[in-house]
C-alpha cells in the first residue's frame, strides 16, 4: 500500500535553459522514481518468475568450504527498486560466525557501481563516473529479514553434527520440509510477472460457458447421483469466480479447462462402472452417450495438444460446449406433465421439470427407513385395519417396483412436512396401489380442509399410480406443514413413497 507520494517533476526545456550536471540528475531520477512506483504498485516485491535463474540456490561441494552457488536473477525490493544479478555467484558461508543451531537467511539489497570513469585531459578537474550499475549485494544473516531493504531468497538451518562440524550444505530430498543443512526456499517472496490478458469477449465467453458446465453438472446430479457430477460443479464454480475476479490471463485458461476435461473424463467411466455394476445399460445406449464420449475425448485432444494459440482455444471451450449440450441429453432431467408422473416407474430425482417449471425436491417419506414415522411426527386417529407390508406391483410400463405401503381403514393418518420455503407452491406426488380405485380421499393441509385426491380408476394388472396434488403458494406461510389424509367411515385408502416439491 503507498501511503506517501511526492510529485513527480518531469524536465521541461525551453530556449536559453542552462541545463546543470544536477539539472541532468534530475531528470533521470524522475524515471527511476516512476519505474519504482509502477513496480511497487503493480508488482509487489520478491524475486519475478522466467527471469534468468530466478536465484535459484545450489550446493557446491568442492574445495572443503560450505559454498552455495547464487544463480543470476531479478527481483524487486518493498521500495520498488530492481535487484539484478547479472552472473551467478559463489558464497561462503562462515558458521562459526553463528551460535548454533542457527538459522542464516540469505538475503540481497540493492546497490549501485560507479561506472565508466571519465576524465577531461584539458581541464583535469572536470571528472566523474558516468554510469551507475543497478546491482544487488548477497548477505548472510541470522536475523530475520524485514523484506524491505534486505530481500530472502532462502534460508539454512545450520546444525553441527556429533564431531561439532558441518560438512556439507544440501540440496533438499523434500523442498516441502528440509531438514537441517539443507536449502530451505519455502519463505521467498514471488512477485507477480506481466502476462497476456484476456478480451472482454473472451472473459465474457469463457465465462458463460463455465456457467452453462456448472447447471448442466447440477442438472444431471439431480438424475444421477455421481461424484464426478458434483466435482464438475465445483470446478466450474471455481473457475467462473477466478474468471470474473480478474485473475486468470490468456495462458491461465488451460489450466481451467484441463481439470474440467478430466472431470468429463472420469463422468464416462462412472457412467460404465455404473452399468457394470447394474448390469444395465441406461447410458451407453443412447445415441447422445456417442456424442458425448466423442466430444470427451476431442476435447482431450485439444488439451493435449494446446498450443497457446488463440483458434485452438476457441476450438477447446467450443468443444466444452458441445460436451454440456450432450451430457444434458444423455442425463439431465426431462421435461414433464402432470400426467406423466402418474406413471413413472423409477425413483423420482431431486428436480423436475413441469410444464416449464422447475420443482425441487424438499422431503421424501419412505416407509422402507424406519426412522421415516419418528422424522415426520406420523400420527393416527380413528383408522380401522392399519397395516404395512411389502409389496411388489407393476406400473403401466410394465416395470415392476417394491415398496413398502401403508393401508387402513376410516379415520385419520397425519405427517409433518419439513425444510420448506415461505410462500412457494407446494407439490405432493403420492404413490398409490389402484387395484380397489374409484375413491377419494380428504386431504388436510395444517388442519384446515383442502381438497379431494381422487383416485380414479382401477388396474388390476398394472397397479401402481403417482397420484399429485398441488397446495397453493399463499397457504405454505411456515418452514413446516402438517398434511392430514382423512377417510369416512369404512372408506380405505393406501399409500407408498410421498415426495414434496416446491418451485425453484
Amino acid at each position: 500500500m503507498v501511503k506517501n507520494l511526492e510529485a513527480f517533476k518531469r524536465g521541461n526545456f525551453f530556449t536559453g535553459l542552462m541545463a546543470s550536471s544536477q539539472f541532468w540528475n534530475d531528470i533521470q531520477d524522475y524515471h527511476l522514481n516512476k519505474e519504482r512506483f509502477y513496480n511497487t504498485v503493480f508488482h509487489g516485491f520478491g524475486v519475478i518468475p522466467g527471469v534468468l535463474d530466478e536465484f535459484k540456490i545450489s550446493s557446491v561441494k568442492k574445495g572443503g568450504n560450505l559454498t552455495v552457488l547464487i544463480g543470476s536473477g531479478f527481483a524487486i525490493d518493498r521500495n520498488g527498486r530492481g535487484l539484478y544479478f547479472y552472473q551467478p555467484q559463489a558464497k561462503t558461508i562462515d558458521y562459526k560466525k553463528y551460535r548454533l543451531p542457527s538459522t542464516i537467511y540469505i538475503t540481497l539489497h540493492y546497490n549501485e557501481v560507479l561506472d565508466d570513469f571519465y576524465q577531461s585531459m584539458e581541464n583535469p578537474e572536470f571528472q566523474g563516473y558516468k554510469k551507475k550499475i543497478e546491482s544487488a549485494v548477497v548477505e548472510f544473516s541470522s536475523d530475520i529479514p524485514d523484506n524491505i531493504n534486505n530481500l530472502e531468497i532462502g534460508r539454512i538451518l545450520l546444525e553441527e553434527d556429533e564431531n561439532g562440524e558441518i560438512k556439507n550444505i544440501n540440496e533438499p530430498e523434500d523442498v516441502t520440509k528440509p531438514a537441517a543443512n539443507e536449502i530451505d526456499t519455502r519463505f521467498v517472496m514471488w512477485a507477480k510477472a506481466v502476462k497476456a490478458g484476456l478480451s472482454p469477449y473472451l472473459r465474457q465467453y469463457l465465462v458463460d460457458i463455465l456457467d452453462k458446465t456448472k447447471e448442466a453438472a447440477l442438472m444431471a446430479s439431480d438424475s444421477v447421483n455421481f461424484p464426478g457430477l458434483r466435482d464438475l460443479q465445483t470446478i466450474a464454480l471455481t473457475g467462473k469466480m477466478l474468471v470474473q475476479c480478474g485473475d486468470v490471463d490468456f495462458n491461465d485458461i488451460i489450466h481451467i479447462m484441463n481439470p474440467i476435461y478430466d472431470i468429463n473424463n472420469h463422468v464416462i467411466q462412472e457412467m460404465l462402472e455404473y452399468e457394470r455394476v447394474e448390469e444395465k445399460r441406461p447410458f451407453s445406449s443412447k445415441e447422445s452417450f456417442s456424442e458425448y464420449r466423442s466430444s470427451v475425448h476431442e476435447m482431450g485432444d485439444l488439451v493435449k495438444y494446446y498450443d497457446n494459440k488463440l483458434e485452438t482455444l476457441d476450438s477447446l471451450i467450443k468443444c466444452q460446449e458441445r460436451v454440456i449440450s450432450s451430457l444434458k441429453n444423455l442425463i439431465s432431467s426431462k421435461k414433464t406433465s402432470f400426467s406423466d408422473i402418474e406413471i413413472i416407474s423409477y425413483d423420482l430425482p431431486r428436480i423436475l421439470i413441469i410444464e416449464d417449471e422447475r420443482y425441487t425436491l424438499v422431503d421424501f417419506l419412505d416407509f422402507n427407513d424406519f426412522e421415516t414415522e419418528a422424522r415426520t411426527e406420523f400420527n393416527t386417529e380413528g383408522t380401522k385395519d392399519l397395516s404395512s407390508g411389502r409389496q411388489a406391483f407393476k406400473y403401466p410400463d410394465n416395470v415392476e417396483v417394491r415398496d413398502t405401503i401403508k393401508r387402513y381403514v376410516a379415520g385419520s393418518i397425519s405427517f409433518r412436512v419439513r425444510n420448506l420455503i415461505k410462500r412457494r407452491d407446494l407439490l405432493m406426488i403420492r404413490r398409490t396401489d389402484i387395484f380397489h380405485g374409484n375413491y377419494s380421499v380428504e386431504v388436510l393441509l395444517n388442519d384446515e380442509p383442502f381438497q379431494q385426491l381422487i383416485i380414479d380408476g382401477t388396474d388390476s394388472r398394472n397397479r401402481w399410480r403417482n397420484l399429485t396434488m398441488v397446495f397453493d403458494e399463499d397457504l405454505i406461510r411456515e418452514n413446516n406443514a402438517k398434511i392430514t389424509f382423512k377417510m369416512p367411515d369404512n372408506g380405505r385408502d393406501n399409500f407408498g413413497k410421498i415426495w414434496f416439491y416446491q418451485k425453484l
